[in-house]
């Protein structure tokens, strides 16, 4: 949680406001270097746009980012190549030059890295419908590269076989109407959360397979490494198994055996298991014993969207 807000302190806010400062003020001696130091900014900023995680600060931030960046990028192109410069100040211009074009190529692959999670694998996608009503969501991660979701680390490595079914899933968040998730930065008291306590409803219909029903909801940033899922429950869509997780203590509404039908309420979010605030995961695989979340990984669509990283669930 601490490294997310200094990541998210540096990285998302006082960088991008630095680059649009030098872009501003830097006096390039050609429109070459002029057009180099706009693309690296912009890179970076497209690149945070994407892979950022928007929860200290609101999504819509890299719009306004983009906005000061097209200002600065204006204001510099109009003081940009007036004269021809001595021979010093060409060396350090082209030595600016190199690390622009190294940053904005070190951008570009990483963005397009991260817009690859943007495709799902091939084969057909588990179709669901919002698990979740009433508010406007937020993702915080989902697709298929790393870069925008860390679930991804369990298809490969070895060490994390046993949860190999979480490859593919999402990690939800409610925001308010001023588009925060939360009553201050990591508030200790779980109601401060928007989506803590939210109503859970069935996203198909279905079986239930397993439950959890008995764990505390835990103070952030604790959490439980012996519960990864907390509280949760397992579903049979068809051929399917769907699994929401974290889910508030003495919520869950359903136990084994019951059948539910979508849109029926099953239980409540909240932040048991090991998660570091509150927050709704669910993903989908091919089935699954006791021993669930080592099941193959399935794809999966909210009402009919490929969700990812930063996508947002407008359920009003």
């Amino acid at each position: 949680m601490l490294e997310i807000s200094f990541i998210t302190v540096v990285g998302q806010i006082l960088l991008p406001l630095a680059l649009g400062i030098r872009l501003w003020r830097v006096a390039c001696s050609s429109r070459v270097e002029w057009f180099l130091n706009a693309l690296s900014v912009a890179a970076y900023l497209a690149l945070i746009a994407v892979v950022g995680i928007w929860l200290l600060v609101p999504w819509y931030l890299p719009y306004g980012f983009a906005l000061m960046a097209l200002a600065a990028a204006a204001a510099s192109w109009r003081r940009s190549g007036r004269s021809s410069p001595p021979c010093a100040v060409r060396t350090r211009a082209g030595f600016r030059a190199s690390c622009n074009r190294a940053a904005a190529a070190f951008c570009f692959v990483a963005l397009a890295w991260a817009l690859s999670g943007y495709l799902p694998p091939g084969g057909p996608a588990v179709r669901l419908a919002s698990p979740l009503k009433n508010g406007e969501f937020y993702v915080v991660n989902g697709g298929y590269s790393i870069l925008i979701n860390p679930h991804m680390k369990t298809l490969e490595r070895e060490p994390l076989r046993a949860y190999r079914g979480q490859s593919y899933a999402l990690d939800i968040v409610k925001l308010n109407r001023y588009g925060f998730r939360a009553q201050g930065a990591w508030p200790q008291d779980l109601a401060g959360y928007e989506i803590f306590g939210e109503p859970l409803y069935a996203p198909c219909d279905g079986k239930v397979r397993f439950t959890e029903n008995r764990l505390p909801d835990r103070v952030p940033p604790e959490h439980d490494r012996d519960n990864p899922a907390g509280n949760f429950v397992y579903l049979e869509c068809g051929a399917s198994g769907v699994v929401l997780a974290h889910l508030m203590q003495s919520s869950v509404a359903v136990a084994p055996g019951d059948r539910v039908r979508e849109g029926q309420q099953i239980g409540r979010v909240g932040n048991s298991g090991y998660s570091t605030e509150p927050h709704l995961h669910i993903h989908a695989q091919q089935g699954g014993g006791a021993d669930f979340l080592a099941a193959d990984p399935l794809p999966l669509q909210v009402e009919g969207r490929t969700l990812v990283r930063n996508s947002r669930i407008d359920a009003r």
